[in-house]
């Protein structure tokens, strides 16, 4: 059977320009409902993943991949939030307490303790990514939306915690781990 994704594609845009606009406060997304997907670029994603111990959880783990401006993007994010612009802020210049996918990649891509550093190195590999979305009428319905799509079990999203079932407990646990320790 045929699974339909859960993201329209409707809406797609680089991080480094979706930073800029937020900058200048002309931001595309509105302080609404809705789901979410990051996509990292291929390399980067392999390199991020790489770093995990339990390598063998990713064995027979398909990752929802995407052609984009030509270039190859894997997902390893699948998120809600009642409030999108607000949401996507946090990923790209909150701090790091304020997302968990911001906090998993700085404990993966530096020791650095000093925050802005730390800051600086996260937000440069989140620019290359892409970050796609769409509203949903209600909070509820985002998360109706999330657990159909993590229930699914089509793609795996190797980065998330809650309600992942894709992803092997051994691997769900080191990630966890790889939060808390992280410097926040």
């Amino acid at each position: 059977m045929a699974t339909k994704s859960a993201i329209s594609g409707e809406n797609l845009i680089l991080v480094a320009e979706l930073r800029q606009q937020m900058a200048s406060r002309q931001s595309a997304v509105e302080k609404r409902p809705g789901v979410y997907r990051w996509w990292f670029p291929k390399t980067k994603a392999e390199e991020l993943l790489a770093h995990f111990k339990n390598q063998n959880s990713l064995k027979g783990k398909i990752l929802q991949e995407r052609t984009i401006n030509g270039k190859q993007y894997v997902a390893l994010y699948f998120g809600i939030s009642n409030d999108m612009h607000r949401r996507i802020r946090w990923h790209i210049r909150g701090p790091f307490r304020s997302s968990t996918l911001r906090r998993t990649l700085r404990a993966i891509l530096t020791p650095i303790t000093d925050d802005d550093k730390a800051a600086s190195i996260v937000n440069q590999w989140l620019d290359s990514c892409y970050w796609e979305w769409d509203y949903t009428d209600t909070a509820e319905k985002a998360e109706q939306v999330e657990t159909a799509e993590l229930a699914q079990q089509k793609f795996a999203y190797p980065l998330n915690i809650s309600k992942n079932e894709t992803m092997p407990a051994a691997w769900i646990a080191e990630l966890k781990e790889l939060r808390a320790n992280s410097p926040h």
